[in-house]
């Protein structure tokens, strides 16, 4: 028996694991507790070896035999050769007629797979082949925590430092199936003091710890906070200072045109384009300076509420500070409109609002639970604002921008012609969201693959991803996937996605090949550690580690030039190179290298913030300058009894989804040890829900919307508001009884405008017994 040190790749989690080895099997997989991210690890970390050496692992390259649409794809084992000469000639084909737009890339997020091994390899891969669209599921996952954050902050939302923190928030983000380092950190930060605060419809996981849990309605998060924020601005519970120095409230927004005054409307010649505040003390303007971040006038003297007269182009136009506009904003958000709207009672309301200011510093973190609905960038925006109310942003205790290594990036984004970004698919609708970096949606991409719009989509290439079961409309997107002149898949296993493909490359999973972390995301002692996990037992079969693919595929497209001529080992000197540690060292301590990183708080005060104004942005002038509502506002979800009443009385139903601690997204069902855990997809309901549909606990049940239906076992939970179910996403056909997909209950009907976000946990069904 060997011991083998690494860390889990199969979520974000990456948790500080020890590979035991027999020969060539791996026989566990254990904590490892000298690792930051090693204090424990999940049942699907446990199930490792089962994930291994599955009998049903795809161990040979598969090419399809029979046409597309029919139930056997008639596969036939090749070699590794034609397999790859076989999606080199036909990727060139698809350039030659369609140009490189025409391939798409669809790939497994890297917070729930373990494609964070390869992403910057699979994204240069992209870069240099000249295509702008990858389907990366981001509207899905991180975009709202890590860009519509940037219309607040300029920046992701950063590290909560739970150690340091007076009180913790999670909202819509459940650790102990998303992170389970984090919420170890959590559990120690509470039981060490700190108050811990849920934002959840469900009271699962860290909810049943927690001081204070806020039912809320799916899809009404954004109410909440601008509730929140009201009764802590109307209170006097908020950081002022603060405020004034380090956010654009102050700053005048006019009442004519909606847009921030600026000092040459007030005939100042500057060619600067300064703002303009109100010295509430001398009743003077106060010029602020985004180039040097400064104000004129002393910061503390600044105006946030009054109403003024300033005159334009001789004419006489009322302004306010942003400040104002936003607080009035949020007045609208009182107790019992709250409680209406919400499910949250106006106590709780009042309650959370006094505990975020008295036990601040406050730690935060938001996920999957607020960017899946249709309103999710707005609401992105009301809880940032509401935690810059407290003036934790980098400070010790709250969510601080720990010092990371300045690793190369081989993403190659210079490689990409700067005419291909443009013709990202669906920038055009939405130009600051995801479509900016070149993450489409799956919508756009169904669209072109189907309907040829703006332009066609004729060849895919998926390493991981499974659309069918992680987006909406999965018939819809078969249809898209069988329209294609090629499709590649890459993967573990035949999923549901793969079936549709012309050749399949098995891949050897995360336990089997060598993956690169500098920094592990959790904390800062994390940040400082720099690992190059071993392969603990050699891949199976002929299965190949993702970036050996790439560096192959790309030798045969004429680009191994871009790509260390074919060397692996260069490209990680390559990312390494800035950090001072190389490869040969870490091959030679497999536990990694600590490097000291020292981590300065409050570092705004010299850099400010990376937004148009150089500071927190209360009113946001990107949005502004786009046509969207520049203040925090909340719209009831697109398929909701207040959005649309008709719809609702035929599904009266409000209908959320969830994830399991037991897999990861549309994986790992076929092992034995999580199945026997979670047999079949559940949904949660209360028991008076339940009763007067004839439903009893671990009964069938169909859930119907008006895009589709699935079916599930009933799981009564009395804590669940009624009229609130919950399902699972991740089930498929052929599966369970029916038909599990959560995601066929789901439409593109109706998005997020900003993000393309679908309403995945805010929708419309009714729930009957299958007969």
């Amino acid at each position: 028996m060997k011991r083998v040190p690494g860390f889990c790749a199969l979520c974000r989690s990456r948790c500080g694991a020890i590979g035991v080895v027999d020969g060539d099997r791996l026989v566990a997989l254990e904590p490892d507790p000298s690792h930051p991210t090693g204090a424990a690890l999940c049942a699907k970390g446990r199930a490792a070896p089962e994930l291994v050496h599955h009998e049903d692992r795809l161990l040979h390259p598969l090419r399809r035999t029979a046409p597309k649409g029919v139930a056997d794809p008639g596969w036939v084992r090749i070699g590794w050769d034609e397999a790859l000469d076989t999606v080199a000639t036909r990727l060139k084909a698809v350039i030659a007629r369609h140009g490189p737009e025409a391939v798409a890339y669809a790939m497994a997020t890297p917070s729930g797979t373990a494609l964070s091994d390869t992403q910057p390899w699979i994204e240069r891969l992209m870069n240099a082949l000249g295509t702008p669209n990858n389907c990366y599921s981001s509207e899905l996952c991180n975009w709202h925590k890590d860009h519509a954050h940037a219309f607040t902050y300029g920046c992701a939302v950063p590290t909560p430092d739970h150690a340091q923190a007076g009180v913790i928030m999670l909202w819509g983000f459940n650790p102990s199936t998303a992170w389970l380092a984090q919420a170890v950190l959590v559990a120690e930060a509470k039981a060490k003091g700190a108050a811990l605060v849920v934002v959840d419809p469900r009271r699962a996981g860290l909810a049943n710890k927690a001081d204070l849990w806020l039912r809320v309605r799916p899809g009404t998060d954004g109410a909440l906070a601008l509730g929140v924020a009201h009764q802590m601005i109307a209170n006097g519970w908020y950081d002022a200072a603060f405020v004034r120095r380090w956010s654009n409230g102050p700053l005048l927004v006019r009442g004519d045109t909606g847009a921030l005054l600026r000092a040459r409307d007030l005939g100042n010649s500057t060619n600067e384009p300064r703002y303009v505040a109100w010295d509430a003390t001398t009743k003077t303007p106060a010029l602020y300076n985004p180039a040097t971040r400064r104000y004129e006038g002393e910061p503390s003297r600044l105006a946030l509420f009054d109403r003024l007269n300033v005159t334009i182009d001789g004419r006489t136009v009322e302004c306010r500070p942003a400040f104002a506009l936003y607080a009035e904003r949020c007045a609208a958000y009182g107790p019992s409109h709250i409680e209406a709207v919400t499910g949250v009672s106006a106590d709780q309301v009042t309650q959370l609002a006094r505990l975020l200011f008295e036990r601040r510093p406050l730690a935060y973190y938001l996920w999957t639970g607020v960017g899946q609905h249709t309103n999710a960038t707005q609401t992105d925006r009301a809880i940032a604002l509401l935690a810059m109310l407290t003036g934790s942003f980098d400070a010790p205790g709250g969510n601080v921008r720990f010092a990371k290594f300045p690793v190369a990036d081989i993403s190659g984004r210079d490689l990409l012609a700067p005419a291909q970004m443009p013709k990202t698919l669906g920038r055009d609708a939405r130009p600051l969201g995801p479509p900016a970096d070149g993450w489409i949606t799956s919508l756009d991409l169904y669209r072109a693959m189907l309907e040829h719009k703006p332009y066609r989509v004729a060849a895919l290439m998926g390493f991981g991803a499974n659309l069918l079961l992680s987006h909406p409309e999965a018939d819809h997107g078969a249809k898209a996937l069988d329209a294609l002149e090629f499709y590649v898949h890459s993967d573990l296993f035949l999923n549901e996605s793969a079936r549709h493909a012309d050749i399949v490359l098995p891949i050897a999973s995360t336990f089997e090949r060598e993956g690169l972390r500098c920094g592990f995301e959790l904390n800062e002692e994390s940040e400082r550690l720099v690992q190059l996990r071993p392969a603990f037992v050699p891949p199976r079969g002929e299965s190949k580690p993702d970036i050996w693919v790439v560096f192959e595929l790309a030798k045969r497209l004429g680009l191994g030039d871009r790509f260390w001529h074919g060397d692996i080992d260069a490209s990680y000197r390559a990312m390494l190179a800035p950090i001072g540690v190389t490869l040969e060292q870490l091959r030679a301590e497999p536990r990694g290298i600590r490097v000291p990183l020292e981590t300065k708080h409050r570092k705004y005060e010299s850099t400010g913030f990376q937004t148009p104004s150089g500071l927190i942005e209360v009113f946001a002038e990107r949005l502004a300058e786009r046509g969207y509502d520049p203040l925090p506002a909340h719209k009831a979800p697109a398929l909701s009894p207040e959005a649309v009443p008709d719809i609702a009385s035929r599904f009266p139903l409000r209908l959320s989804c969830a994830k399991t601690p037991t897999f990861c997204h549309s994986q790992h069902r076929n092992l034995p040890s999580l199945r026997a855990k979670e047999p079949d997809p559940t949904i949660d309901m209360h028991p008076e829900t339940a009763s007067t549909r004839g439903l009893k606990e671990g009964d069938w049940a169909r859930i119907t919307t008006p895009s589709g239906q699935a079916s599930a076992r009933v799981s009564l939970r009395r804590e669940l508001e009624p009229g609130v179910v919950i399902g699972r996403h991740g089930w498929w056909r052929g599966l369970t009884a029916g038909d599990g997909n959560y995601n066929g209950l789901i439409s593109h009907a109706a998005i997020d405008p900003i993000s393309g976000a679908p309403g995945m946990r805010s929708s419309l069904c009714q729930v009957e017994a299958l007969g």
